[in-house]
């Protein structure tokens, strides 16, 4: 499971990226993670903390999320910017939502198992949850998989993507599907993991240079990796296992930093 979410959250993060044409666009760009971490805070705040339940309504409310975010970018016109902007707005509106939750949670009970799971954890994974939640996880991988070639054209612009023959609006809205479903789904089974979905596109651009055709393999193999690296440091660094957030985030920026710095030397 760690693997799969660590390659649906690389996917995901790489599919913004080229969309948005900006290599700083994460998973939460659009506010799927936001959703579905409200999703979880709401089951754990309204019912006994059933795992089940808990992962359930934190996938359907990363879907909602990504949903509203695209129908107001729509409404608000203006092509990427105004999805920008609506993911932007729909991601800051959950946010507030966990925030209520949070002040509103048993500061005894409800709170400690909310501000655990927003850090993130596989510990409680379980064989039907993978074979639960490695559908949307597969189709999300195998739909952007399958779109690589797509990614290509989408970051050359709208206006060169539509020369060349392209539906843009049709082939971003795919694309979006796809990536709210893999992250709706990995986000639901291990809570919110940052960094990972922003960090492997930059490695495997440095393993495979730019082109898509290589690189969205290369990002999920890279993803699968690092975040498994992750969960194994979380498990062992300690005698009790240590947050996976909070891993992936001290490996994470510290990468990020290095693959840019190269990057600025490779290039002067």
């Amino acid at each position: 499971m760690a693997s799969l979410a660590g390659a649906a959250l690389s996917l995901a993060g790489l599919a913004f990226q080229n969309l948005f044409r900006n290599y700083l666009a994460g998973p939460n760009i659009l506010g799927v993670t936001s959703g579905s971490a409200f999703g979880a805070v709401l089951a754990i705040l309204l019912f006994s903390f059933n795992p089940y339940t808990v992962q359930t309504l934190s996938f359907l409310f990363g879907l909602i999320a990504v949903f509203f975010a695209y129908r107001l970018g729509k409404l608000v016109g203006n092509g990427i910017v105004g999805l920008l902007l609506a993911g932007i707005a729909v991601s800051a509106f959950f946010s507030a939502l966990v925030g209520m939750a949070k002040y509103l949670a048993d500061p005894y009970d409800k709170l400690p198992a909310i501000v655990f799971w927003l850090l993130g954890s596989f510990a409680g994974i379980r064989w039907a949850n993978l074979k639960f939640f490695s559908i949307p996880m597969f189709i999300g991988i195998l739909g952007l998989t399958a779109m690589r070639w797509a990614f290509n054209v989408l970051s050359l612009g709208d206006e060169e993507a539509k020369a060349l023959g392209m539906h843009v609006g049709l082939y971003r809205g795919f694309i979006i599907g796809l990536a709210a479903l893999a992250i709706s789904a990995a986000t639901a089974v291990s809570g919110m993991i940052s960094w990972v979905g922003l960090v492997s596109p930059h490695i495997a651009r440095l393993l495979v240079g730019y082109d898509n055709r290589r690189l969205v393999p290369a990002s999920a193999f890279v993803g699968a990796t690092l975040l498994l690296i992750c969960d194994d440091v979380a498990r062992t660094l300690t005698p009790s296992e240590l947050p996976l957030g909070v891993i992936t985030s001290i490996i994470g920026a510290p990468i990020l930093v290095a693959v840019l710095a190269r990057r600025k030397i490779t290039d002067a």
